[in-house]
């Protein structure tokens, strides 16, 4: 599965049409759960044309009354499409609406060739997806009448919803659409069957409000958030210069006023055997495919610029319980990573190093990284992000190729953001990651992309017994 931006996917000519989730003023009923702390903070922070979501292409003509009743059965499952905000004298209070209340509307936006639907559809969500004002989520198909076979697509704020939430949505709204064309009914599409990411947030609220200075969560994230002149800043990608985007690329008169854009990318870092390869080397090693992913990124940095130390924001998830395991919400969590690998010789060393740091800072995932900053009083924003993820086991994976599903993110403008998510799925292992598009930059995570892929391929022709002495 590869995570890209909407102008890397080869969207067909057809026509398009929007999908709006709409629902009465009547019938929204107010709702006592509070926001959690990471919303809050995400409705005060979020930047205009900001969305994630995910893409495919289904079988089939296109029902639009079948898609209709699974867009409306989907929103009405999970509260946390079909809860609303909103703004009052003393903060952000809850909106809720019943399953049945939500209708969907569809609008003919026109016919396009492929890189009119494109651009279309991602107009379309920078247009719709508003973090304060519901619907939070909006639909785009693209068809052709009586072709074989149609593009979904959906944008949603990110304050409701996650990466793993994206990875849900594909057999979910299949299964649904396939379930209205048998002529299922709404009451049965729409019956919950997760829990509510709702009443996540409002305990999650309860934890972040018996937190203080003293909470050893805060004194760790104080720790490593304070930069040499005494103030909170989150720490830099560890390559020095790739985000000094103001100086030789831009010219010494460039004007700050706007950040840059940010360049992506997606590549395979390897295929199914290599990545089998590496997972059996971080069994022998007692460590875990995120450590040797993570690893393997430091043991490249190393070799390539000297870096011995690597420090940046791991986010992770918060389904604790069973009933979550699959809700559609933002069930994630900050955590501070400091990865210090001199004198590890070799991969399965330094990828020691890095489940150690895991391992250090995990719990501090529970404590929520917005209500730290409140009381630390951080308005900076992480710079330097890993993420790991493994699709292997999400219900539906066997079927994202037939579907060429793809999970998508907006651009983003920023000078001084790295991040990186890497994902292990059934083909192999894939990198995506965004950066400031500059000549030293795209040389540089170019050159880390190449080398953890050669790694990769030099673990891939190793047999077992020469894995342990791995450099």
């Amino acid at each position: 599965m590869e995570y890209t931006e909407l102008s890397a996917y080869d969207v067909p000519s057809g026509e398009v049409t929007a999908w709006i989730p709409t629902a009465e003023p009547a019938a929204w009923n107010g709702d006592e759960r509070e926001l959690s702390h990471n919303h809050e903070q995400h409705l005060a922070t979020a930047e205009a044309g900001s969305w994630i979501g995910s893409i495919m292409r289904l079988p089939g003509r296109l029902d639009t009354d079948a898609l209709s009743l699974a867009m409306r059965a989907w929103t009405g499952r999970h509260e946390a499409l079909r809860g609303g905000v909103e703004e009052t004298a003393t903060g952000w209070r809850r909106r809720i609406l019943a399953p049945a209340d939500v209708s969907v509307q569809a609008t003919s936006l026109g016919r396009f060739d492929g890189d009119g639907a494109r651009s279309s559809i991602a107009d379309l969500f920078a247009e719709r997806i508003d973090p304060k004002a519901w619907p939070y989520v909006v639909f785009a198909t693209v068809s052709e009448p009586d072709t074989d076979g149609f593009t979904l697509a959906f944008g949603a704020d990110h304050g409701v919803m996650d990466a793993y939430s994206q990875l849900l949505w594909f057999e979910e709204i299949a299964s649904l659409y396939e379930a209205a064309l048998a002529g299922e009914s709404f009451e049965s599409l729409a019956a919950p069957t997760t829990g509510s990411h709702l009443d996540h947030s409002a305990q999650e609220r309860v934890v972040g409000a018996e937190m203080s200075l003293e909470s050893e969560s805060v004194q760790v994230w104080r720790d490593w958030l304070t930069s040499a002149d005494g103030t909170p800043r989150f720490a830099d990608f560890p390559v020095p210069g790739i985000t000094d985007v103001r100086g030789s690329d831009e010219g010494e008169g460039a004007s700050q006023a706007e950040p840059l854009p940010q360049a992506s990318m997606s590549q395979w870092l390897g295929d199914h055997r290599q990545a089998r390869v590496l997972g059996e080397l971080c069994k022998s090693a007692g460590v875990s495919f995120q450590a040797g992913m993570m690893g393997a990124m430091a043991h490249v940095l190393r070799a390539q610029h000297g870096v011995e130390q690597m420090r940046f924001v791991a986010p992770m998830h918060t389904r604790y319980t069973a009933e979550h395991a699959v809700a559609i919400g933002w069930y994630v969590g900050l955590v501070p990573v400091t990865i210090d690998i001199a004198g590890a010789a070799t991969l399965p060393e330094v990828a020691g190093r890095v489940q150690a740091a895991l391992e250090e800072t995990r719990s501090l995932v529970r404590q929520p990284f917005a209500r730290v900053a409140d009381l630390l009083d951080v308005d900076d924003a992480p710079h330097f992000v890993v993420t790991f993820v493994d699709t292997r086991f999400i219900s539906g994976a066997e079927h994202w190729n037939a579907w060429e599903g793809r999970t998508l993110r907006a651009p983003v403008n920023a000078d001084d953001e790295v991040y990186f998510w890497l994902v292990r799925d059934r083909d192999g292992v894939n990198v995506s990651t965004r950066y400031p598009e500059t000549v030293a930059a795209e040389r540089v995570v170019r050159d880390l992309i190449g080398g953890m892929s050669a790694l990769l391929a030099e673990l891939g022709g190793l047999g077992t017994a020469d894995l342990e002495g791995t450099a």
